[in-house]
């Protein structure tokens, strides 16, 4: 299953991409996979698309202690995490 969700950062994009590809393993093991995101122009905003098994291992992967630290250490505001849709189709 696919979700689309935005979240808030404060350190700008840069710092948001190294915070995900210092988890990603993490995600994967857990069945939680970044297929695309992207900032709006100030950097303030985080649009992401994630490929999850189970959506509450996601949130529980998103909860954890060590993970909300990684996050919140790279400028997100994790409380805004915000799932805008569950995807159902997708074109290519």
């Amino acid at each position: 299953m696919k979700g689309l969700f935005s979240v808030n950062i404060s350190k700008g994009f840069a710092k948001w991409v190294e915070m995900s590809d210092a988890i990603t393993k993490e995600a994967e093991a857990v069945g939680v996979k970044v297929d695309w995101a992207g900032c709006n122009p100030d950097e303030t905003q985080v649009f992401i698309v994630l490929d999850m098994k189970d959506a509450d291992q996601m949130k529980t992967f998103g909860e954890r202690e060590d993970i909300a630290k990684a996050r919140e250490d790279a400028g997100v505001d994790v409380s805004s995490t915000t799932l805008i849709s569950m995807i159902d189709g997708v074109y290519p």
